[in-house]
């Protein structure tokens, strides 16, 4: 950053006065909790009677309380308070206040509040209820922002606003605030800009802001939604300046995407000025913030973790970190010029921040070669938008730096995208062989702008929708329009031969369908050609760097391969079968033992059967998931009404040592050992005991709290050689082409058979050395790591199943997550993998490796071990989520495909283990 903001001056006493008033603040935190402790976060809500909107608030309070040192967790999740709970009074706030600047309310108001806090945290009252009857509101709920350190940001603001104004000239400057709010800061700015040549655009989404601002402050005003198009709010693309955004964009469902909005609302070379807080202060925890929890009668109001849609989805957080906030800032477009304060040893007051940025400057495109394209072509238009029909002359004129006018959301992102095609383009008339081809792209999308200079290159016509069209208003559009190709981002490619219109809609017309992102499969080529169309791949966009998907999936295959030296693949698959085999005849075995089917011609129902196993709660679905196994493999049939009856003769698992001598020697001889088989049998012979869970699964996985035999199960087969020799060379690959340092977190690390193949790889790479957390839930693993690898890595605590920002690790922190077969753990895998994919910077790596269908043997040992799923495994009864359901979840994250091992037709492909790759997207 550049153009540094002069610090603000006196800045240790209000830092010491604030420290004073946020340690007054957590103590009343703590005395508020103290009632429900010890206790888990959800018991301290149940206990609490914490209203559903206020859980995420509660969590940010536990959050902030164990990092002071008020609050311990334990490895269980269980809160404990490490002293007393002191309660402060009002009288304590008074003085603290008007010494940082603020106004009596603000004294009077936290002080209630503290007062209130279970009420609050409740609903039994709001904030609002707190005011006094004749306090203005809009006054006292502003009074938060009034106070010297955040004066000193407005006056800042104010100041650059005032020096860009006369930076442009005589010409009037257009300044539109957003989410004016109270107007703290729009009083600094105003008053900045008299005498100025300026029009002042005051905006909030709230009636209540705007007319007070209008009334009080004479400006002109606008309701304004910075979750919604702000063309189609009145404001015209590039029609400002200046967006002067204080305190509001943390209250962003999307902030990439409202900064996208502020970015189309800047005209070229505009200013953007934020103030913004980039943690919590826990003051504010205490009082304002209760404002920020959605209203119960939202669709957020019985979760508020669903409020927002961009990395802080399904977490407790509202504000950004600073790194977080540039980097979104410079993913819409935005060039930071500075930051105030900048100096990383002093943390900003409260936590607020003013950043200063500027959009780029009006692009110098050469139009001439798409003017040539289009000569000719009269007034029928060559392309429609959203509805809207663009002749040749409309064109020209919409894409920049032409002066277009004020453009609806969706044909400003086209004519932009179109800009920069043009830009990195050369073009030339097309072939005039064949009829011209009619073409259908989405808004915005860069590929679908270059199909779009190529079809009017061949004098043919274009559709552009909304980027947002589903995918049964795109099927409609194909057959409506009679598109004859389609350029489509791979969402769409995947998700529109599945849609429930599909089989009805005609796509005769339709010749091929060309996907803008890497990541088709065979199975995709498929769908398509059932429909008609052939299915292509976009040529990667010019200037795309690192290695290409498809080179880093054939590198990781080819060194997992050379891994498996020696093996004879085709008898592994067949050892495995085996196993599986004796693990089924197992089942039937423990289920002779209970009492069923002990005659050739006994019938069970399933209620009969559990009654006879007698299963303890937590395994009753495991059980269940033995029946539908044991009759879809024929070992048990099951009639029209559900009753069962078992199919095998008894002698062929009466002897489980002759059932298990078989796997044994089979998998010896693939495999060289026969560790997995050891304990595979040794779990058979508990199957009874285990089910009633007189045996413990753990101690039959850790003998005596020792590693080895689970360390065996996971580097034993010839699946387990191939993932992890895969996963390493993905990720040394991927990290080879960064400059720098570079991050790797390993989620659920356990017994480090990934981490003993990985690590070395990492170990191997020029440059600086790799930065490896070590991560895992429980710390018993992570003793046994430190003992193995010592300073070689990092390590830390992670629970897959909460999220990773609570737990200390933030966001946008790792160029590579890894996670070998943790995921199958989880109780909530979307939300698992949402969460790591939150950890990963733009581009970074998640690699995981997984089985993809079900492992009889697991079902028979280490299945004891799992939890109950509160995915897609829920509905099915599944161990774990099937290939095309892993798909999903990713496609759901947001991630982009990378590699998908091993590969078709390959001899280990039909056992299921899949080395799954997935790159979040650069912006």
């Amino acid at each position: 950053m550049s153009d540094a903001l002069t610090p603000a001056p006196g800045g240790l006493r209000p830092r010491r006065e604030l420290a004073g008033l946020d340690a007054i603040s957590r103590s009343a935190m703590t005395a508020a909790l103290h009632p429900a402790l010890p206790a888990t976060a959800d018991g301290i809500a149940a206990g609490l009677s914490v209203a559903p909107r206020h859980r995420a608030l509660l969590g940010r309070w536990l959050t902030a309380l164990t990092t002071a040192g008020a609050l311990s967790r334990d490895q269980d999740g269980v809160f404990h308070a490490t002293g007393p709970a002191g309660v402060p009074t009002p009288y304590e706030l008074t003085a603290p206040y008007a010494r940082l600047g603020f106004p009596p309310e603000m004294a009077r108001l936290h002080g209630a509040a503290l007062d209130r806090l279970p009420d609050l945290l409740s609903d039994r009252i709001t904030l609002a209820d707190l005011l006094p009857a004749d306090t203005d509101a809009v006054t006292s709920l502003g009074a938060y922002q009034r106070n010297a350190f955040t004066a000193r940001l407005h006056e800042r603001c104010a100041e650059l606003v005032a020096s860009e104004t006369a930076r442009r000239g005589p010409g009037r400057t257009t300044v539109v605030e957003l989410g004016g709010g109270s107007g703290a800061a729009t009083e600094a700015v105003l008053d900045a800009l008299r005498g100025r040549n300026a029009e002042y655009l005051f905006t909030d989404v709230s009636p209540l802001y705007t007319g007070a601002a209008a009334e009080r402050l004479g400006v002109r005003t606008a309701l304004l939604d910075i979750d919604a198009d702000f063309t189609d709010q009145g404001l015209a693309v590039g029609g400002a300046d200046i967006v002067v955004a204080a305190n509001v964009l943390h209250n962003a469902a999307d902030l990439p995407a409202a900064l996208r909005r502020i970015r189309r609302l800047l005209a070229p070379g505009g200013t953007l000025l934020v103030v913004d807080s980039a943690g919590d202060c826990d003051t504010v925890l205490t009082s304002m913030q209760f404002l920020l929890s959605p209203p119960a009668s939202s669709p957020h109001g019985s979760d508020p973790r669903t409020r927002f849609s961009d990395r802080r989805a399904g977490t407790d957080t509202v504000f950004p970190t600073v790194g977080e906030w540039e980097t979104d800032l410079t993913a819409a477009g935005f060039d930071i010029r500075a930051r105030q304060p900048d100096d990383p040893s002093e943390p900003a007051p409260a936590g607020q921040y003013l950043w200063y940025a500027t959009a780029p400057g009006a692009a110098t495109v050469d139009t001439a070669p798409l003017r040539r394209l289009l000569d000719g072509r009269g007034g029928q238009p060559v392309c429609t938008v959203d509805g809207t029909d663009f002749p040749s002359a409309a064109v020209l004129a919409a894409v920049p730096p032409a002066p277009g006018g004020a453009l609806p959301d969706a044909a400003a992102r086209f004519f932009a995208a179109v800009a920069d095609a043009l830009a990195a383009a050369t073009l030339e008339p097309g072939s005039d062989e064949g009829p011209p081809p009619h073409t259908l792209v989405l808004a915005g999308d860069p590929a679908g702008a270059r199909a779009a200079l190529g079809s009017w290159a061949r004098r043919g016509r274009v559709t552009a929708l909304p980027a947002a069209t589903g995918p049964a208003r795109l099927l409609a559009a194909l057959e409506r329009t009679e598109a004859t190709e389609a350029v489509l981002p791979l969402a769409s490619v995947r998700a529109l031969p599945g849609a429930p219109t599909a089989a009805l809609t005609d796509l005769s017309a339709l010749t091929r369908v060309v996907c803008a992102e890497p990541g088709t499969g065979p199975d995709d080529v498929e769908a398509w050609a059932a429909l008609g169309p052939a299915l292509e791949q976009a040529a990667p966009l010019p200037g795309s760097h690192g290695p290409a998907p498809r080179d880093l999936a054939d590198t990781a295959s080819a060194a997992a391969d050379a891994a498996l030296g020696g093996l004879d693949l085709h008898a592994s698959v067949d050892a495995a079968r085996e196993v599986g085999r004796a693990a089924l005849h197992s089942m039937v075995h423990t289920l002779h033992r209970a009492g069923c089917f002990t005659r050739p011609d006994d019938r069970h129902t399933p209620e009969e059967i559990e009654a006879r196993v007698r299963p303890a709660d937590d395994h009753r679905r495991l059980l269940r998931r033995w029946l539908t196994v044991l009759a879809e493999e024929g070992l048990l049939v099951q009639d029209a009404t559900g009753v069962l009856g078992c199919a095998v003769d008894p002698r062929a698992y009466a002897d489980l040592d002759a059932v298990w001598g078989t796997a044994r020697r089979g998998w010896r001889a693939a495999h060289g050992s026969d560790a997995t088989v050891t304990y595979a049998r040794g779990s058979a012979g508990e199957l009874l005991a285990l089910m009633r869970a007189e045996t413990s699964a753990a101690g039959l996985l850790f003998p005596r709290g020792k590693t080895d035999t689970a360390r065996s199960l996971y580097r034993e087969s010839a699946t387990a050689r191939y993932q992890h020799h895969a996963a390493a060379a993905l990720v040394a690959d991927h990290l080879r082409g960064i400059v720098g340092d570079r991050r790797v977190l390993e989620a659920g690390g356990g017994t480090a058979t990934s981490t003993e193949v990985v690590l070395p790889e990492l170990e191997r790479l020029p440059g600086t050395p790799v930065d490896y957390l070590f991560t895992d839930v429980s710390p018993f693993f992570l003793d046994h790591a430190r003992a193995r690898f010592g300073d070689r890595l990092r390590y830390g605590l992670l629970d897959i199943d909460g999220d990773p920002g609570t737990q200390g690790h933030a966001a946008g922190s790792f160029d590579v997550v890894v996670a070998g077969g943790v995921l199958n753990a989880a109780v909530d895998t979307d939300r698992s993998v949402r969460g790591l994919a939150r950890l990963l910077v733009p581009g970074g790596l998640l690699v995981l490796t997984e089985p993809t269908q079900e492992e009889h043997w697991v079902l028979a040992s280490q299945g004891f071990l799992l939890t109950e799923p509160r995915d897609a495994r829920a509905t099915t009864g599944a161990s774990f989520l099937t290939h095309a359901q892993w798909r999903a979840v990713l496609d759901g994250a947001g991630l982009l495909p990378v590699a998908d091992l091993p590969a078709e037709g390959h001899p280990l492909h039909p056992l299921g283990h899949r080395v799954l790759a997935t790159r979040r997207p650069a912006t």
